[in-house]
């Protein structure tokens, strides 16, 4: 942390912000958690922040408590958010018997179940990670690349032409055929267009604040009645989320019955023996599909839609890009035009909290067990002290520059980073290039879209509302 940054935090704490003092070389004692400032405001108002008005929240909240604040969003549990670069490299550089991720995916278990790679840790989480990798990397990002780029022309295509849309119903529909691609390569279950409906009318429910609710941990009776209210959704869901886990099993089936091997996900899956011999089970399997099917589209969905708010609000930008592509010897300003679109719009602005499972110290504060750790992407990505300028869409800064580990994660870090972000990237990328090269893109409305949550990214809360027109002159050197 620079001094600049030091002495930020040492006011805040004189002003009864964060109490540790930052300007001393190293700190020599420690403080406990329960001792950082905890935001005031009723429980109430502070999920309605995170939910409706996420940026202003997070950014009062930094300016009036400094780097580390607790707030109460979920009864019984103390949750502190971290937002300076050093605290987040400790975070993720602890052992990883010291801070956990999976018991902090509650408000995910709807969708998830609790037997995928996101409930794992310490060896089981190595042994899952190291095990699916496969269809992540090699050959499969490779076949994966090829499919991104056709689909990228297939469905900028169909988007409709000289009317105003939200952009997030079609980005999403692109990037939930990418991973149809992702967990079942050639092999494509019979059920595939049937499955794929299901999953995406499924998904539709996380623009309702009921997806918030973590109702799969209430009993029996309390759902039913929240399944009467049909206004709320949790009934359709439900039904739904049923019918996608009965296609999924019957997927799994049938490509057992076949023989067929893979490096898509559920060949590889198929393809594991543990060393005690025993198999991934069908629910494991399952689990695993179904969070691909979270959080492998929604976040870059929601990428797509802050790349079109960003770029429509900087012709120089576009016109710069235009030009890259149309050259054709080098993305190098696309690249950096993906980072800063991922820096300033984050789909994942408070990344999985960490569960402090033994006593840890990290600058200069002492996390108890059942302390979490919540790092903040949006206010990493937004400090003057790690950005100048933070909140400009400058993608120069970029240029030549790869970005920080510990001072840009739009894909979380250490040794539970996001397996698809180069996936994620490749998608971003040739959508970008479809859209610039085929069309011309006009804001639907000049005022700025704020950010608005759709329970685990946060999208433009119009879902980024723009008129796509053709372009008179299309350049080939898009083409792949």
């Amino acid at each position: 942390m620079d001094h600049t940054s030091n002495a930020r935090d040492t006011t805040l704490a004189s002003a009864g912000g964060c109490p540790v003092d930052h300007s001393a070389p190293a700190a020599s004692t420690t403080v406990p958690s329960s001792s950082l400032p905890l935001v005031e405001s009723s429980r109430l108002r502070q999920v309605l922040g995170i939910w409706a008005r996420p940026e202003p929240f997070l950014k009062q909240c930094r300016a009036a408590y400094g780097s580390r604040f607790r707030v109460k969003i979920i009864p019984g549990i103390r949750i502190h958010v971290i937002s300076a670069p050093e605290d987040v490299k400790r975070m993720f550089l602890a052992p990883r018997d010291v801070l956990h991720t999976g018991s902090s995916n509650g408000p995910i278990e709807k969708w998830t179940g609790q037997n995928g790679l996101a409930w794992l840790d310490e060896d089981a989480h190595t042994a899952r990670r190291r095990a699916v990798m496969p269809s992540f990397r090699g050959d499969a990002l490779k076949r994966v690349e090829r499919a991104v780029y056709q689909l990228a022309k297939e469905t900028v295509a169909s988007w409709p032409r000289d009317r105003a849309v939200s952009v997030h119903p079609y980005a999403h529909r692109y990037t939930t055929q990418v991973i149809m691609e992702v967990l079942f390569g050639e092999h494509r279950p019979s059920c595939e267009d049937e499955m794929f409906r299901e999953v995406m009318k499924m998904l539709e429910f996380n623009s309702r604040p009921a997806s918030m609710t973590m109702f799969h941990r209430m009993p029996a009776w309390r759902v039913t009645m929240l399944r009467l209210l049909r206004p709320n959704g949790v009934n359709e869901f439900l039904t739904r989320r049923d019918r996608v886990h009965r296609m999924v099993d019957a997927a799994i089936d049938e490509r057992v019955r076949s023989g067929a091997e893979g490096d898509d996900l559920l060949g590889v899956m198929l393809g594991i023996t543990h060393a005690d011999g025993s198999r991934p089970s069908r629910v494991e399997m399952r689990d695993e599909i179904m969070t691909q099917f979270l959080a492998g589209t929604e976040t870059t969905a929601a990428a797509i839609c802050w790349s079109m708010e960003f770029l429509t609000r900087h012709p120089e930008v576009v016109e710069r890009l235009r030009a890259e592509i149309e050259a054709g010897e080098s993305d190098e300003y696309l690249t950096a035009v993906v980072h800063e679109v991922l820096r300033l719009g984050p789909p994942i602005q408070q990344i999985v909290p960490r569960e402090v499972v033994r006593q840890v110290d990290i600058g200069g504060v002492r996390y108890e067990p059942g302390d979490r750790l919540w790092a903040s992407a949006y206010l990493l990505n937004r400090d003057e002290h790690n950005y100048p300028d933070p909140d400009a869409f400058k993608p120069e800064r970029f240029l030549g520059v790869k970005p920080g580990s510990h001072t840009w994660i739009p894909f979380g870090g250490g040794h539970t980073r996001c397996l698809g972000d180069r996936i994620a990237f490749v998608e971003l990328k040739a959508t970008l290039t479809e859209i610039l090269t085929t069309l011309d893109v006009e804001r639907a409305e000049a005022a700025p879209e704020p950010a608005h949550s759709r329970t685990v990214v946060n999208i433009p809360k119009k879902g980024a509302r723009m008129i796509f027109r053709p372009r008179a002159v299309r350049s080939s050197a898009g083409a792949r």
